[in-house]
């Protein structure tokens, strides 16, 4: 068997070989037509073999250790293996295995070939270097004109490059580009899986932890996105060193990241996780010359609240991260009842907030701007309060945060300026005399809409109103927090007619370099610096500071939150030009304003 299997590798190998000798008996020319078209078409197929791209090997039948013998392999095997024909011959195919060949695959071909059947799959193999590839293989058995089974023949196949792009595919699904971490698509399955165990098994409780950076969009805003990139780099691989092997660490995605601790045997390996994450956040981080400092916040929760879904974990979560910011940050907060009834609260709010301007449950009380010299009212400032139908009066510091982040505030403010025009004229054909002014708050998201003067004017000539009356209150912070570009709009607003003030000066980081650039009528000065009049002598010298500076800039002031007799001479002595406070009157509604002022005038 050897000898003929050698016969016919040789006779393959080389195309010029004739297989069959030539007959030329004139009796028989038939038959030697016959004879040279089988040389030709052995001859066209040995050149098929040879200048084939896909490896082929054929080998003897021998399926039991040592295995069968290679009779024959093409220049292509020699590309794909490194091993030249010679360096194979007579050599068992195991010569292409290695530590990481899946040999299941192997106890199939046998099987497949032991039962005449074509053999098809896929395996790792290696090169004559030692270097892995993935091959694809289709065997089939070769029969002589008996019918009985003489060869294999194997069709091999680098599939290497398909294999790894599928892999990169699958990757690329459930990995995050930047960091490198899984994914939260990857996450909320791991997560499904995690507490579907936990439902199975009592003894099995692991811990989920949300962390957000603190002070990310700072870092963001300030260096550019391609150093706060690098900064999520670093501080994902801080992530990784400080849990355990068999947790699982994904970023959700912008400055978020989660985290399931893996069979919590004791809820201190959760604390103390966090803890070390913590710690190692809040070590300084060079990049290049910069010096970056950051913390996290996080929030807790463990699968022994009986989660059903992977989503309500994770939100659970979010919300007692936000209890740990609000709890100072650089922090952590595990999840209970008391912050889910918070958290259904705060949400049956967005929905009634959400009705509140289309049900009229707004109104808008005005409190008295009064004049120093004289003790006179010179203008209101309009305030919005809400009367919600079940729970009656709510404080605007318990709702104007909550539409600045669901962003209402915009057409809220719209609404409220509309408003206070509309009072602004009755209030002047009420009382033709007297020029009161409206002070109208601007919120910091109003600010940034880019069509906000268009909306201002196109309120202005509606009401009618005496646009010089409108002064428009922008708070020290918002104009810090728009962009360079915050001169070019306060002046547009300056040329509709209406006059701009700086509300709650002195609590900003500083806009004393800038101040001189905006085309500002008034500053308020916040009321902590008035309430430190007496007791905080340092504070007083900032005040008066304060009002020189106004005053050398051409602006009048307005001391606001002037509750005493005592404070109110001291802003005199500082020759602030208007008060505000309760000492001369609280915000109260337009009805009664009206009644005061058809008394007074």
């Amino acid at each position: 068997m050897v000898t003929n299997n050698n016969s016919i590798s040789s006779k393959i190998l080389n195309p010029e070989t004739k297989i069959f000798p030539s007959f030329s008996t004139p009796q028989d020319k038939f038959s030697d037509s016959c004879i040279e078209n089988s040389q030709e078409q052995i001859t066209l197929l040995a050149a098929a073999v040879h200048s084939s791209h896909d490896s082929i090997v054929i080998t003897t039948t021998e399926l039991d250790y040592p295995g069968p013998e290679i009779v024959f392999v093409n220049q292509a095997f020699t590309r794909m293996t490194g091993y030249s024909s010679q360096e194979v011959m007579g050599k068992t195919p195991r010569i292409l295995q290695g530590p990481n060949t899946d040999r299941k695959v192997f106890q199939d071909l046998k099987e497949k070939l032991r039962n005449g059947q074509v053999f098809f799959g896929e395996a790792i193999n290696y090169r004559k270097d030692g270097t892995e590839f993935y091959n694809q293989w289709h065997i089939e058995p070769i029969k002589n004109s008996l019918g009985e089974v003489t060869h294999y023949l194997a069709i091999q196949r680098d599939v290497t490059d398909k294999i790894n792009g599928e892999k990169k595919l699958i990757h690329d699904a459930f990995h995050d580009s930047l960091t490198g971490l899984h994914n939260r698509a990857w996450f909320l399955q791991a997560l499904q899986d995690s507490l579907a165990k936990a439902n199975e098994y009592q003894d099995y409780i692991f811990g989920l932890l949300f962390l957000d950076l603190d002070g990310f969009k700072l870092i963001n805003d300030t260096l550019g996105h391609s150093v706060g990139d690098i900064f999520l780099q670093e501080v994902a691989q801080r992530i990784q060193n400080s849990i355990r092997s068999q947790d699982k660490l994904a970023r959700l995605g912008g400055d978020e990241f989660i985290i399931i601790i893996e069979d919590v045997k004791d809820l201190s390996i959760v604390s103390e996780i966090s803890h070390n994450i913590q710690t190692a956040l809040q070590q300084p981080l060079m990049l290049g010359s910069q010096e970056i400092f950051t913390s996290g916040s996080i929030g807790i929760t463990l699968s022994t609240m009986g989660y059903e879904t992977g989503e309500e974990m994770v939100r659970d979560a979010d919300l007692a991260m936000y209890r740990a910011k609000s709890l100072g940050k650089s922090r952590s907060a595990i999840f209970n009842k008391t912050m889910h009834k918070v958290a259904v609260k705060r949400l049956n709010l967005e929905q009634d907030l959400r009705k509140a301007l289309e049900k009229e449950q707004f109104e808008l009380y005005y409190q008295p701007i009064i004049l120093v010299n004289n003790q006179s009212i010179a203008g209101f400032e309009c305030l919005l309060r809400w009367h919600h139908p079940q729970q009656g009066f709510i404080s605007p510091a318990g709702f104007i945060p909550l539409a600045e982040e669901m962003g209402l505030i915009v057409e809220i403010g719209q609404w409220v300026l509309r408003q206070a025009c509309i009072q602004s004229r009755l209030w002047q054909t009420l009382i033709p005399n007297r020029s009161l002014f409206m002070n109208v708050n601007l919120s910091p998201r109003q600010l940034k809409q880019s069509n906000l003067v268009h909306h201002v004017d196109q309120i202005l000539q509606e009401t009618q109103c005496d646009r010089h009356l409108i002064k428009l209150e922008i708070t020290e912070s918002a104009i810090l927090e728009t962009d360079d570009k915050a001169d070019i709009m306060l002046n547009e607003l300056k040329e509709l007619g209406v006059k701009l003030c700086i509300d709650d000066f002195g609590t900003g980081y500083s806009s004393l370099s800038r101040l001189y650039k905006f085309p500002i009528d008034t500053l308020k000065i916040d009321a902590c610096f008035i309430r430190a009049i007496g007791k905080h002598e340092r504070k007083e010298k900032i005040l008066k500071t304060i009002v020189n500076l106004a005053h050398n800039l051409d602006m009048e002031v307005v001391a606001e939150g002037v509750e005493t007799e005592a404070q109110f001479v001291k802003v005199k002595e500082y020759k602030c030009e208007y008060i505000q406070g309760y000492l001369f009157g609280k915000p109260v509604s337009s009805q009664d304003i009206e009644k005061s002022l058809k008394g007074k005038y």
